[in-house]
């Protein structure tokens, strides 16, 4: 049913029958919506862009509530270790999905600061953007572009079903062509100087991305990169096995190197805190 109604004339009854299911479930004050080519929940004051398709399971329902704070502690617990905002920072997040970590970082900053969210995902760029506009992070500028050693197009992996593990590709069934710049590029054309604290989660591609930012990097007073070792220890190729470069790299450049070896998280294993001495 929720096929042949996904479509224009079907979306306005489906989102009343969705949201007449969510509020029983859920016993709280939630709409599901379809807003600007996306399938949309709002949960009290917050809005949750989801999917281009109708594609809400039951098991869903269980964490509407407390999707945000959830977000935001993730954000805390993954990124957020070593840095202390100041009102006024910049941060640089490379590799942005489709907004998880907005929220925490919009908050860390302030109003007089601004958070750079970049996201090469066409689908998920503009969940993403949909994410900033209806929740008025008004500090945050979304940007759609892959961060590379080198500008013009890349190959990125497609598949919806699992679509943070998308990653740059050099060939596959499910891919499509994507904008790529430098992060020095990025820089010089939003105009930024200094940036506080920098985010890269971008599934293997993070010694390239490096690469390209020679300029920026000592602009950068902390930076935590997502490696992707475990990817590689699972037999996911060897693109994935990044971490040796990423500390070699942030070493040369003058950071100090932490990590959390203890995480029962492997993916939070291999995240690579490069911290400024003072």
């Amino acid at each position: 049913m929720a096929q042949v109604l996904d479509r224009p004339g079907g979306r306005s009854l489906l989102g009343f029958v969705a949201t007449q299911f969510a509020r029983r479930l859920v016993k709280d004050d939630v709409d599901v919506c379809y807003i600007d080519g996306i399938w949309t929940r709002r949960v009290k004051d917050y809005f949750l862009p989801d999917s281009p398709k109708f594609d809400y399971a039951y098991s869903d329902f269980d964490g509407w509530s407390k999707q945000i704070e959830l977000y935001v502690s993730q954000t805390h617990d993954y990124w957020l270790r070593h840095y202390s905002a100041n009102e006024g920072d910049v941060i640089v997040d490379v590799g942005a999905g489709r907004g998880e970590d907005a929220v925490a970082f919009s908050r860390a900053v302030g109003r007089s600061g601004c958070v750079f969210a970049i996201e090469a995902h066409p689908v998920s760029f503009a969940i993403l953007r949909n994410f900033c506009r209806l929740n008025h992070l008004e500090n945050v500028v979304p940007l759609e572009c892959a961060i590379a050693s080198k500008s013009g197009t890349l190959t990125l992996s497609d598949n919806n079903n699992s679509w943070m593990e998308n990653s740059i590709v050099s060939i596959g069934e499910h891919t499509l062509s994507v904008r790529a710049a430098t992060l020095d590029e990025i820089c010089a054309r939003n105009e930024i100087h200094d940036i506080a604290f920098l985010k890269m989660n971008i599934e293997g591609s993070e010694s390239d991305a490096l690469n390209g930012m020679e300029k920026t990097i000592s602009r950068v007073h902390q930076v935590c990169v997502a490696c992707h070792d475990f990817r590689w220890e699972k037999g996911d190729g060897d693109q994935f096995r990044t971490r040796a470069f990423v500390e070699e790299f942030l070493s040369d450049h003058g950071f100090v190197i932490r990590s959390r070896p203890d995480s029962p998280l492997d993916f939070v294993r291999d995240h690579v805190f490069g911290i400024r001495p003072d």
